[in-house]
């Protein structure tokens, strides 16, 4: 039962960051309790330039600030780095797929846990990752994870978790994604533990629904799939349910079995329609993008 203790505070950690501190999101774009409403813009937003994001910028209500920077091998992203050591991503690739990605965290306790995750493509898509979660050189758990889409968007992610065995059925993860045109109106997370014994646990399940979308550009956007993808699991925290859209949302809701929470953000845009920085009650953002 000791890896559900792991499990449960990822899941609360969705609602927990999402409402209440924007230095990381639950949505992947670092902010926290901070949606979108239509701020000032310079530039329209047809505009065909493409930029890569390099770092995102967060200044929290009690003046916290955490910089995640994303590092490139010419176009390729190749790993993503916190000021605070908080967090790392490596990727590696074989041509132009992403083969491997490991993601290195630290927990409140400040200790380091490490997620190595191998993944397989069918016809050009993501449809497999399959790897385990270390700590001081022993193995947490195993996982193995399958995507399915509709037509060219995410439609379901399924993690299936095990022992360190491989052999005990622990948990299974499972996100669900609703889009509107080419953003994400909904999403679902549920979590449910499969291990035998007199003890059952109720399933935890997140709702969370986007709407008023703008029409700048996502500033997420261009990362890669398969990384949105696999980290959109194993790094709930800073998971990148967002970037899957091609907008900027204007208000969020997040639904639990006790609360309910619903929250908005004003933006600034540069001449490419891309947001340069974000204000909300919570705090501030900034985006910097590969020059």
């Amino acid at each position: 039962m000791k890896n559900i203790l792991y499990y449960i505070t990822i899941a609360f950690g969705i609602f927990t960051l999402s409402s209440c501190d924007p230095s990381q999101d639950a949505n992947g774009d670092f902010l926290n309790g901070v949606e979108y409403t239509d701020g000032s813009s310079s530039g329209g937003s047809n505009n065909s330039t493409v930029k890569n994001i390099r770092k995102v910028t967060t200044v929290d209500m009690d003046g916290e600030k955490i910089v995640a920077t994303y590092n490139y091998s010419g176009t390729k992203l190749t790993s993503v780095t916190s000021s605070d050591n908080s967090f790392s991503y490596n990727l590696t690739y074989t041509g132009d797929n992403i083969t491997k990605i490991i993601y290195r965290s630290v927990d409140d306790m400040g200790t380091e846990i490490t997620n190595t995750q191998n993944l397989s493509y069918t016809g050009g898509k993501l449809t497999k990752s399959e790897g385990n979660s270390t700590s001081g050189g022993g193995i947490i758990y195993v996982s193995s994870t399958t995507y399915t889409y509709n037509s060219d968007k995410i439609k379901s992610i399924v993690t299936k978790i095990k022992d360190e065995t491989n052999t005990e059925d622990l948990y299974n993860l499972q996100t669900d994604y609703t889009f509107s045109g080419n953003n994400v109106s909904a999403y679902k997370y549920t979590l449910k533990t499969v291990i035998s014994g007199p003890v059952t646990v109720t399933p935890i399940i997140f709702d969370m629904s986007f709407s008023g979308y703008d029409t700048k550009k996502n500033p997420l956007g261009n990362l890669p799939t398969a990384f949105k993808l696999v980290s959109s699991h194993f790094d709930v925290t800073n998971n990148i349910v967002y970037s899957f859209s091609a907008n900027n949302y204007k208000t969020s809701k997040i639904t639990t079995n006790a609360e309910s929470l619903t929250s908005n953000m004003s933006y600034v845009y540069d001449a490419d329609a891309y947001p340069t920085i974000g204000t909300s009650a919570y705090g501030t953002v900034t985006f910097e993008y590969v020059k």
